[in-house]
């Protein structure tokens, strides 16, 4: 497993020798970040030393903060820390921990034969997550699940629909599967019986949406 240790007081003695070379809105991140690791170092009573896991994969793209300010660069969203979802920044091989309170979007691009992909992550405002964009159709149905990867044609995890400026968390205990509460979703709207066996592809299912 890799980690970054982010000693606080090597943190701090970053950010002074590194000012006369940062953009001001990059301080101001990373005091941010510091504020960060320091309320979770005081709500926990533990020592300055926190752990950020970077094993999970980083994808390029651009983190979009609830007050506009935009950054770039290689991005791990929805990372476990004490007791809170973070997002990892990595700026020139330095681990930016961002509270995902802060964060209004994350947008991963990857260019695959000369052809260039988005992948967009929203704070639906429901919890800490930054659940991801995965259809959105002419009249404004948005569908979000639960992924942190690369779109790749299937569903992960919760499902969110935003409808007519309606969010719903379509989990259910007992339903089978992300795609089943996806019909069931629509079976509740549309007064439908629609079955999986009825959609052979996620492209089938949401145009019904």
């Amino acid at each position: 497993m890799i980690s970054k240790k982010i000693p606080t007081v090597l943190f701090l003695f970053f950010l002074v020798i590194s000012s006369s070379h940062l953009k001001a809105q990059n301080l101001e991140l990373m005091n941010a970040s510091l504020q960060l690791l320091n309320s979770v170092n005081s709500s926990c009573n533990c020592d300055c030393t926190e752990t950020l896991n970077i094993n999970s994969p980083f994808f390029e793209g651009q983190l979009i903060l609830k007050d506009e300010t935009v950054y770039n660069g290689k991005i791990s969203i929805n990372q476990p820390y004490q007791n809170k979802l973070i997002t990892i920044l990595n700026l020139d091989n330095n681990y930016v921990p961002i509270d995902n309170d802060l964060i209004k979007d994350v947008i991963f691009r990857r260019t695959e034969n000369e052809n260039e992909t988005e992948t967009k992550f929203t704070n639906l405002n429901s919890d800490d997550r930054l659940y991801r964009l995965i259809f959105q159709n002419e009249s404004l149905v948005r569908v979000y699940d639960s992924s942190n990867e690369l779109l790749d044609n299937s569903l992960a995890g919760r499902i969110i629909i935003e409808e007519n400026n309606i969010i719903t968390d379509t989990w259910n205990f007992w339903s089978s599967s992300p795609k089943k509460d996806v019909i069931n979703y629509l079976n509740n709207r549309d007064n439908t019986n629609y079955k999986r066996r009825d959609f052979e592809s996620l492209n089938d299912l949401f145009a019904k949406l």
